[in-house]
């Protein structure tokens, strides 16, 4: 057992004060809430609360009714931390109010002690019964008990006159904002997509989109049948960036050279081009005049656009000469869709067209992947992928594994194709009628745009699954993929829409916080780590139970969590709470130990040379003096040594005795060691925080 030092006994007195004074904040059992705003405590009394829930950690105000009270028994009201089942509330906010008018504590009797007339508040009497109404302030923490880190209500216990009775325990739980509560948790590195915002140009309808990750930049253009215009929008915030320009017609298609930082315009039978750097639109860019322009697709490192028109025709033209690259080639029917790979300086057309069938002798529909070399402008290749009515239509193409993805809209399916060996390797079922495509390489991720349902299909390109589906408003007419910011942008039909959808990942936690043991008053710093889409906020936890419950540390948030150690937290465990919009993941936990400082002697004995008069902590003052019973509340002082003397006179009534240089605090409300006058203080609120000190003093040795 650890054993106190040798010293006056006046250093002692002051653990035995204390401790009498702990002894008589805890007995038996406390009344629970029986509601958000209110608890019954044992006799009937009733203990309501204005606001008990999301109160300001700096400090807010609240009204505290009670009633039903005994009007011979004084108590405390006052915010103290919530007991154990049998203990007393304690320690408490508000500490020693020198002037009995703080707001954060009251000390509420009709018979108090003659030192205390002035400070106590008196019931209010009726029907033989107590009653009261205060303002009471509410703060998380003070140096008298800190509410960040364990449960605490509004209160009300007997005062130090009979600090024994358990029957004026009324207990209120109270909960102090916290910046907002986690999401709901997710396994770590669950994936999942969510519409940002919508965007609805002012200009009418939207007939095509394009985006610049680079510049975060996204391009609209609209028509409101009078009028054509190109918006420009900021992909983060959502907002227009300038004024829309007016373009020379309407465009019906895009396509961005972001090295050149040129975006080209299918304006019916003509090309344009945008500069956006300048905001300069260039009109009739090709010598000659296609016939109707349905598709266009860019390869910017080459300088290249391609031209998919209504006449059958694909034309390549260098974008530095504005001429075209051999001659067009002319395709059986229509170009259903375009895409380029600029990694092989290829581009991939699809058309759906009538042939013969042998078998029959008849004609069926033929659904064709053309392959176009980009330096000479010829056709490469074909592969035919299957006979329907309404077969291939959408195309993309993911340079980095030479893949190509085909739609085909009466299937349900996409094709995905090897394109240097010109095969099918896979079939993706995705249903909806599949048609504008889109694919994001760095995350494998497949986007279909479903006609029909007017959704689209996000396709795990890895587990060869849908796994999820966007609602869109109606028919996803075209797509394209930040790949950078892994966003999706779909232009909706119907109502005139672009969707921006943004990929998110739960948070995973890649540094756990890690047990600490600190002294008292220095600083437990716990640390973590983790990664997400978007960036996780981090908040934190502890636990008073080893982990049973957990609740929030009121005003934590970061990667550290940080605070100046007491005996409060001895013993709470941590851990932190990592969180973003697809949910929350929480890291193991960390022990905090708070020990007092060692001592010479060695860790099996503090006391280095023990003396056969030692006291021991089972028995604070094992050798009393027959007069020293003023810290047990009796009318006579205690003799005060070098340390100081808390009894007789404010807890018992009398006088403390005369001793040698210490400080006494006594009936006459002096400070012996200065010779200077106490001010009135409320005694009571100094017993509320009695017990944490109590539990400080036994970790700590008491020295001369």
């Amino acid at each position: 057992m650890t054993r106190h030092t040798t010293g006056p006994r006046g250093a002692q007195r002051v653990v035995v004060a204390t401790l009498l004074l702990a002894a008589g904040l805890t007995a038996a059992g406390t009344a629970r809430a029986d509601d958000p705003g209110g608890a019954t405590g044992p006799t009937g009394q009733k203990l309501t609360v204005s606001a008990t829930a999301n109160i300001d950690p700096a400090g807010q105000k609240v009204t505290v009714t009670g009633s039903g009270y005994d009007p011979t028994k004084g108590i405390y009201l006052a915010v103290c931390a919530v007991p154990e089942r049998g203990q007393a509330p304690s320690p408490c906010l508000g500490g020693t109010d020198m002037s009995g008018t703080s707001g954060s504590s009251y000390w509420i009797s009709n018979n108090p002690p003659s030192y205390a007339k002035d400070l106590v508040k008196p019931f209010t009497v009726k029907d033989g019964k107590g009653g009261f109404t205060f303002d009471l302030t509410l703060k998380a923490k003070d140096s008298s008990a800190d509410c960040t880190q364990q449960a605490c209500a509004v209160v009300t216990r007997a005062d130090h006159t009979h600090s024994g009775d358990r029957e004026q325990d009324v207990i209120v739980p109270i909960t102090f904002r916290t910046g907002g509560a986690p999401t709901p948790e997710a396994p770590p590195g669950t994936v999942r997509h969510d519409e940002i915002r919508q965007i609805e140009p002012d200009s009418g309808a939207p007939l095509a989109i394009e985006v610049d990750p680079a510049a975060k930049r996204l391009y609209v253009s609209s028509s409101d049948g009078t009028r054509s215009l190109l918006t420009t929008y900021d992909t983060t915030s959502g907002t227009p960036v300038g004024t829309p320009v007016e373009l020379p017609g309407v465009a019906t298609t895009l396509a961005l050279d972001a090295d050149s930082k040129t975006l080209h315009l299918g304006l019916g039978n003509r090309i344009a081009t945008y500069s956006t750097t300048t905001g300069t639109v260039t009109d009739n860019r090709t010598p000659l005049r296609a016939a109707n322009i349905s598709l266009l697709s860019a390869d910017p490192g080459a300088d290249l656009l391609y031209l998919g028109t209504q006449d059958r025709k694909v034309t390549v033209y260098s974008t530095t000469t504005w001429k075209p690259v051999g001659e067009p080639v002319a395709l059986p029917a229509p170009a259903g869709g375009l895409a380029v790979d600029t990694k092989r300086g290829r581009a991939y057309a699809t058309h759906i067209a009538s042939v013969p069938d042998p078998a029959t002798g008849g004609r069926v529909f033929s659904n064709v992947l053309n392959e176009i070399d980009g330096t000479t402008g010829k056709l490469a290749g074909t592969l035919e992928l299957g006979r329907t009515a309404i077969g291939s239509m959408g195309v993309t193409v993911d340079p980095g594994t030479g893949t190509g993805y085909v739609a085909n809209i009466a299937a349900g399916t996409v094709f995905a194709v090897d394109l240097k060996e010109k095969k099918v390797t896979d079939t993706l079922a995705v249903g909806g009628n599949p048609k504008a495509l889109a694919v994001d390489s760095t995350t494998g991720t497949l986007y279909a745009g479903q006609t029909t349902a007017g959704t689209v299909a996000v396709v795990d390109l890895r587990r060869k699954k849908v796994v999820q589906t966007l609602e869109t408003g109606n028919t996803p007419a075209a797509l394209v993929v930040d790949e950078p910011g892994h966003t999706l942008f779909t232009l909706s039909k119907g109502p005139g829409t672009v969707v921006q959808t943004e990929r998110r990942i739960s948070p995973t936690v890649t540094t756990a916080p890690k047990k600490l043991s600190v002294e008292p008053g220095k600083r437990a710093t716990f640390t973590t780590a983790g990664t997400g889409t978007p960036a996780p906020a981090v908040g934190w936890e502890f636990s008073t139970d080893n982990g049973d419950t957990w609740r929030p540390v009121v005003g934590a948030s970061g990667a550290d969590l940080s605070f100046p150690a007491t005996v409060e937290h001895d013993g709470n465990r941590y851990r932190a709470v990592l969180s973003n919009p697809v949910g929350s993941t929480r890291s193991a936990s960390a022990g905090l130990t708070v020990t007092p400082p060692r001592e010479p002697g060695g860790p099996g004995d503090p006391d280095p040379d023990p003396g056969p008069g030692d006291p021991d902590p089972g028995d604070p003052d094992p050798d009393p003096d027959p007069g020293d019973t003023g810290s047990s509340g009796g009318d006579s002082g205690g003799t005060g040594g070098s340390g100081g003397t808390v009894g007789g006179g404010s807890a018992g009534g009398g006088t403390g005795d005369t001793g040698d240089t210490g400080s006494t605090v006594g009936g006459d409300g002096s400070l012996a060691a200065t010779g200077m006058s106490m001010l009135p203080f409320t005694i009571g609120a100094a017993a509320l925080t009695a017990l944490g000190a109590a539990a400080f003093l036994l970790r700590r040795r008491i020295r001369a």
